[in-house]
């Protein structure tokens, strides 16, 4: 029989996941009301370029200022944020006023994303880890489709959607804040070192900023082509839900492959098909909801394994002990690549026509398979066996506190974590 989680480790999963439907719901609604106002998809694309910009700061920044005032009181800003910020949107409908509000919901969400995660972790021994991992995972996946489905039951062009999301950022703050316990240590910093990662492995940093270029656009923009070529509503969502459950199914599969053969053939492939699935739904125009959900899904599969995989093959090439850093590093390249991609994207929509989005993400996975294929052939692979790989599907919810839940930190000694460089010699 499998052993029950403690009922703190459950209430906290709880607020994780009332947290995530409700950042799933706004950041489908948004683009959504937006094309309905007419903003230029320009404009849409910073809006989405802005919460990635805010998320990035959170990460960044947020870590000093809970070991100024405490993990409790920040965290009830934090959902309060969200809760302002989501009515906010309601109150004045122009792209400056949600290009501003959705800066401050990024810093908001990665903060209080981050300091659930953090307790999370206290939570769990090395003996659970693994379970809480999975199960937070499982939640994080679970919520964001709830999140994004529930838009079908309201009229995007009315005030509910943006209550619904407010309440659920309130209700997030109850389990979290009545949780019994400790006060968990103080949130760990993000450092990037470009390049000491850049040695480590090219392949990772390019793959890495690639996808979430790619993941980036596609968050905000998809929903503006679903709405332009005429899909329902229910239609929209679950489009944007689908990418995220094709991605969830193939990360058993690819990570399996990826154990059994050099990794970096395995982000060419998967790469590849990112590549040809765009290409088709590019060319063929499709208009038909189900072609085009079933298209979205398959290009999920791709879409949200490249990054998982990259990370394993950059920690393979890192010395034992330096998981967190690796990993947090390419977190922040992601970040940086998910900001600019609706920047970059929406414009290439607004000039030409709504499925340019997808000649945009053909270009950018054909990049990553070339590069990667070059950077194979110029240099060696991984000598010694290879950790079993861990699915990490990059969408909302991943920070560095994310990674010190994952089980393979349990696999490093903390003092050759902090001392050692990062590289293998």
């Amino acid at each position: 029989m499998v052993e029950q989680l403690p009922i703190r480790t459950r209430a906290l999963l709880l607020g994780a996941g009332l947290l995530f439907a409700s950042g799933a719901m706004l950041g489908l609604v948004l683009p959504i009301r937006a094309e309905m106002e007419g903003f230029p998809t320009s404009l849409i694309g910073l809006i989405g370029s802005a919460f990635a910009a805010g998320y990035v700061a959170g990460c960044l920044f947020l870590p000093r200022l809970v070991a100024q005032v405490g993990h409790v009181r920040v965290f009830g800003v934090m959902a309060a944020l969200v809760a302002i910020t989501a009515l906010i949107n309601v109150l004045f409908v122009t792209p400056i006023a949600w290009i501003l509000v959705r800066v401050a919901t990024g810093f908001a969400f990665a903060g209080a994303t981050m300091i659930i995660e953090s307790w999370l972790s206290e939570s769990a021994s090395s003996e659970t880890r693994g379970r809480v991992f999975a199960r937070y995972m499982i939640v994080n996946l679970a919520s964001s489709v709830i999140g994004q489905l529930t838009v079908m039951l309201f009229e995007p062009g009315g005030f509910e959607p943006f209550v619904i999301v407010a309440i659920l950022g309130c209700l997030a703050l109850i389990p979290t804040a009545l949780s019994s316990g400790r006060a968990p240590e103080p949130l760990h910093e993000v450092k990037l070192d470009f390049r000491r990662l850049i040695r480590v492995s090219p392949i990772a940093v390019m793959a890495c900023f690639g996808v979430g270029l790619a993941n980036g656009a596609f968050g905000t923009l998809a929903p503006v082509y679903a709405s332009s070529i005429g899909l329902p509503l229910w239609a929209v969502a679950l489009l944007v839900a689908g990418a995220i459950v094709g991605g969830a199914l193939m990360q058993i599969p690819v990570g399996r492959l990826s154990d059994r053969m050099d990794r970096r053939w395995v982000v060419v492939g998967v790469a590849l098909v990112g590549a040809l699935l765009s290409f088709g739904l590019f060319a063929l125009e499709l208009r038909d909801p189900a072609q085009v959900i079933l298209m979205v899904m398959l290009l999920g599969g791709a879409m949200h394994t490249i990054y998982p995989v990259a990370v394993a093959h950059a920690n393979d090439r890192a010395v034992e002990g330096n998981f967190v850093a690796v990993s947090s590093g390419l977190l922040l390249i992601f970040g940086a690549g998910a900001t600019l991609g609706p920047a970059v994207a929406a414009p290439l929509m607004q000039w030409g026509q709504p499925q340019w989005l997808f000649l945009f993400l053909m270009a950018i996975y054909a990049l990553v398979a070339l590069h990667a294929t070059w950077r194979t052939r110029v240099q060696a692979p991984v000598a010694e066996p290879q950790p079993a790989f861990v699915g990490l599907e990059a969408i909302q919810g991943l920070t560095q506190e994310t990674l010190h839940l994952d089980p393979r930190v349990d696999e490093f000694d903390e003092d050759e974590r902090e001392n050692s460089p990062l590289d293998r010699r």
